[in-house]
């Protein structure tokens, strides 16, 4: 199957974020449009899913442009609210990052399988 979303970002990720849990993220090949992210935000009080598309065509080692998140599903669900779009790399040490707008939260994942 063919895509935009290059090679090494492709597979599961995974965060600890102090104070808010677990972060497991998805990301499967598409084209620009389709949606290529699911998020998995688990903590104390709560369990939401997000998916986000791919927002351009990246260069071959990226990095990834994505739409802002909107939700899937969350228990309860109020307590998930939609994303703002977001960019994200692979560093050097092979982890993800995510980046949001100026001055937001960057999320930093390692690869759990591929």
């Amino acid at each position: 199957m063919g895509g935009d979303v290059p090679e090494g970002y492709l597979g599961r990720w995974e965060a600890r974020v102090d104070g808010a849990g677990t972060r497991r993220l998805t990301l499967t090949q598409g084209w620009v449009g389709e949606r290529v992210l699911t998020l998995v935000a688990d903590g104390a009080d709560h369990h939401c899913v997000f998916a986000a598309s791919l927002a351009g065509k990246p260069d071959a080692g990226g990095p990834l442009r994505l739409t802002g998140t909107t939700v899937t599903s969350g228990a309860p669900l109020s307590s998930c609210a939609p994303g703002n779009p977001s960019t994200l790399s692979l560093s050097p040490d092979g982890r993800l990052k995510r980046t949001g707008p100026a001055g937001a939260e960057v999320v930093t994942y390692s690869r759990v399988s591929s």
